[in-house]
């Protein structure tokens, strides 16, 4: 419960949508520390996407040591005295060595990996500390929250490892109905209850809850209007309270019947967001999930005799709890309580869940049938012993004295624990959270390098960012580092691209949901627009299939605009003129050539690109030959069959069912590295698309 108001002691942060003028002269500060294109996205007005703003990057730590003065004359200069950033600013401007700089399109995150609570002297010169809490988690993570090396644990008492508190009832119709038809059957529930409890992770999916929950006419109640009393909420009828919190709060019996679970409770802030977005720490952070996800469900269970239907929302929340090695470590009679929801929401009608909730909120005879089958579920379960918690949890140790460390100056111990720790984290489990404690050796040799200028450091560091990048080839994030390191022959600029495109496809794949009927509506509906010879549905099937193959994809509407674009960060650009409505048996005219030729240029004078940018402009037309006063505009033009594209949406959605149907069994991790293999075996990868997208350049067309 206290994870946040420890952190934020040290934690300033900065949001773009209160102090817009310092969120972009820290920004611009830094800008070195930034990708290009994903800076062009920060100071972008117009940019409001979501992909733009979920993504989150880290400044590299010699950024923020070599800006570290100017950085500190910034905040000083223009901070408001005594507000929360004040005070946070306060404590850790002197030791910004010691902080990451976490950026967003919405906000700036400066903050210490672990919390130095040990430099506090109210926290220090305790005589005991007594941590109290149903759900401490097991992999180490009170003592990376407090900043404390070891906690003792006192023992569950015989009988309890299997014990819950009161009833629940989970539902999941994702696993069976659409997206817009699973909001409906949630809704149709919350008309029927006097008041329900949403859970979110974020500002966005509280939004898409406030608007179809006030769409029924509920009242909506947020986290500030109950910070003095529960009443604003418990004393009426026709309420939902929406939170971003998952521990804390108690609504027993008749204060709450009805829980919404609206979405994965990861990414609370941008540090944590980073380490599970950008560099795939999902070791790390499942024992933070779990323990969320635990806190969060007994909201509305506070006794032996209560009960609770709880509805579980979100493609991510959903493929999560479907993974068995998640659910394995949690209390048996959780895992019956899941495992009998999951089992009873599979190819089910938006109807049949609510005969389900209703039989369930009467506890009559006809639901003792199902209470029996939940607790001969749970005698049979046994909860397991995590290894990767047990691996984590050995080093918490030196990963705390790291931290102090980094905060003492002393870079030298710094680097010892940081490398010690990285040797320690061995197997595949761990691969990103290895990664990023090798790049934070990296960094500690850096900082001692640039202390006392031993050249040897330096290769020591570039060993240690060779060792990350190695950790996992399929992260983007630990690609571009040794691309930084200038480590050309071990990870090569067309790995990171390939990278980039993998997580997209992966994200694609965990937003279309790992079951439930939205993936094959998806590409059902990209392969048909593919075919299409009408224009604008032509460009829809181009903009789906790029985003299929990890591109972002958009679809410029300017005169003279290029009818799709494909992108990778500023290294790679694809940039289509769509003629699918041409008539096959003539030519190809000069007005299209200059037109699509024209698009090269408009690439790089609209989007970001340096020297090195790829851009390989394209047209898609059943037209065969050229006009032979037309070829001569055609200078790195190539031409593309519209049925080539069809071929390769269907490789591209061949490729997706495979991994999605064993994405239930597989960890993130090897889901990436699985889609990796796929991908670089169906010859999708970015670098073999331009290959077969350029295979016929215009210029060497038949001609009228």
């Amino acid at each position: 419960a206290s994870e946040n108001y420890i952190a934020s002691m040290g934690s300033l942060e900065i949001a773009r949508r209160t102090d817009k003028d310092l969120y972009r002269s820290t920004i611009d500060l830094l800008q070195q520390g930034f990708p290009p294109a994903f800076f062009a996205d920060l100071v972008d007005e117009d940019g409001s996407e979501t992909k733009k703003a979920e993504r989150v990057e880290l400044v590299p730590g010699r950024y923020m040591r070599e800006y570290s003065s100017a950085l500190r004359d910034l905040l000083d200069n223009r901070l408001e005295e005594r507000t929360p950033s004040w005070y946070a600013w306060e404590i850790i401007k002197e030791h910004v060595a010691a902080c990451g700089m976490f950026v967003s399109r919405d906000s700036i995150l400066v903050r210490p990996f672990i919390p130095p609570t040990l430099t506090h002297a109210a926290f220090m010169q305790a005589n005991q500390r007594v941590y109290m809490s149903a759900t401490l988690g097991a992999g180490g993570e009170l003592e990376r929250i407090t900043g404390v090396k070891s906690i003792q644990r006192l023992p569950i008492p015989a009988g309890w490892d299997k014990r819950g508190s009161g009833r629940r009832l989970f539902l999941v119709p994702q696993v069976a109905l659409s997206d817009e038809d699973t909001m409906g059957v949630i809704t149709d529930a919350a008309k029927d209850f006097d008041r329900s409890l949403v859970l979110v992770p974020n500002q966005y999916e509280a939004e898409v809850f406030i608007t179809e929950l006030q769409r029924i006419g509920l009242t909506i109640v947020r986290a500030r209007d109950i910070e003095d009393s529960i009443e604003p909420f418990s004393a009426e009828s026709k309420t939902a309270l929406v939170l971003s919190r998952y521990d804390g709060l108690d609504l027993p019996d008749d204060t709450c019947r009805l829980l919404v679970m609206g979405g994965l409770p990861s990414g609370t802030n941008l540090q944590e967001k980073f380490l599970w977005s950008r560099i795939a720490a999902f070791s790390l952070l499942r024992d933070r999930v779990l323990t969320r996800f635990t806190q969060g469900v007994g909201r509305c269970t506070r006794s032996d005799n209560d009960f609770a239907l709880i509805f579980v929302w979100g493609r991510s929340l959903v493929d999560f709890i479907l993974k068995q090695e998640n659910r394995r470590i949690l209390n048996p009679e959780l895992q019956a309580e899941l495992q009998f929801g999951i089992e009873n929401s599979r190819d089910k009608e938006p109807d049949n869940f609510t005969e389900i909730w209703q039989v369930f909120m009467d506890q009559g005879d006809e639901w003792k049938k199902a209470e029996e089958a939940i607790l001969n579920l749970r005698e049979q379960i046994s909860r397991c012993v995590d290894p990767i918690s047990e691996r984590l949890c050995s080093v918490v140790t030196d990963e705390v004295s790291y931290l102090y460390s980094m905060w003492n100056g002393d870079y030298e111990s710094a680097l010892e624990h940081a490398r010690k720790i990285a040797d320690a984290l061995g197997g595949d489990e761990t691969k990103g959270y290895r990664g990023w404690w090798y790049y934070l050796a990296a960094d500690s040799a850096l900082a001692l390098h640039e202390a006392n200028g031993e050249s040897d450091l330096l290769e020591t560091a570039e060993d240690c960012l060779r060792r990350a990048s190695k950790c996992c080839l399929v992260i983007s994030w630990f690609a571009r580092l040794a691309r930084a390191a200038g480590q050309s022959s071990d990870i090569t600029e067309a790995d990171e691209v390939t990278a980039v495109a993998v997580e997209n496809i992966r994200d694609r794949l965990t937003e279309w949901g790992a079951v439930g009927r939205r993936f094959e509506c998806e590409v059902g509906q990209a392969i048909e627009d593919i075919q299409a010879t009408e224009h604008k549905q032509f460009h829809r099937g181009l903009k789906a299939l790029g985003e299929m193959l990890g591109f972002r994809a958009d679809l410029p509407s300017g005169d003279g605009d290029p009818d799709c674009v494909w992108s990778i960060g500023s290294d790679l650009y694809i940039v289509h003129e769509a003629k699918s409505d041409h008539t096959p048996s003539d030519p190809i005219g000069i007005n299209d050539i200059r037109q699509a030729q024209s698009h090269e240029d408009w690439i790089r004078s609209h989007c970001t690109c340096g020297d090195a940018t790829q851009v390989l402009p394209v047209i898609e037309t059943p037209r065969t030959i050229v006009s032979h006063k037309a070829a001569v505009y055609a200078k790195s033009l190539c031409h593309v069959l519209p049925d080539q594209m069809k071929a390769m949406c269907e490789q591209i959605a061949a490729v997706l069912r495979r991994i999605r149907a064993n994405a239930s069994s597989l960890s993130n991790e090897k889901i990436l590295e699985s889609l990796h293999g796929e991908v670089t075996s169906a010859k999708l990868t970015p670098e073999d698309i331009v290959q077969t997208l350029s295979a016929q350049p215009v210029i060497e067309m038949p001609t009228t």
